[in-house]
């Protein structure tokens, strides 16, 4: 029994350093990013609302700046500085999930699901 609440605490400790992981790296340093500014988040959302609006007045020219300004700013983004981000944080996400899948290995869990009433923990009842 104490085997079953000890697997259960290194679980969970390793589901918070994967999500802390994402938190502070962000998927691919895009749009999860935690430091955006409010002032960024307002210009997005103008963004999104005039992409919107283009479509629904079926307004080809206005749709056409818009994508042209995003392209512009994610092709400002490429850069072989960012791709090794990206890369640094996919392997660091596969070491995470290698980890886990380690620990269902050692403890007998593989197979168990998660999610949608097939959490990891129905196997320490």
């Amino acid at each position: 029994m104490e085997q079953k609440y000890v697997l259960g605490i290194v679980l969970l400790i390793t589901a918070v350093i994967g999500v802390s992981m994402v938190s502070a790296f962000g998927f691919g340093n895009g749009l999860m990013k935690q430091d955006i500014t409010d002032e960024d988040r307002t210009l997005m959302q103008e963004k999104h609302e005039q992409m919107k609006s283009a479509i629904e007045n079926k307004d080809y020219a206005t749709w056409k700046t818009l994508m042209e300004e995003q392209i512009a700013k994610m092709q400002s983004q490429i850069t072989e500085d960012n791709f090794n981000k990206i890369v640094e944080n996919h392997v660091k996400m596969q070491d995470f999930r290698n980890s886990v899948e380690s620990l269902e290995n050692q403890y007998g869990m593989k197979g168990q699901g998660c999610g949608m009433g097939k959490g990891k923990m129905q196997a320490l009842d």
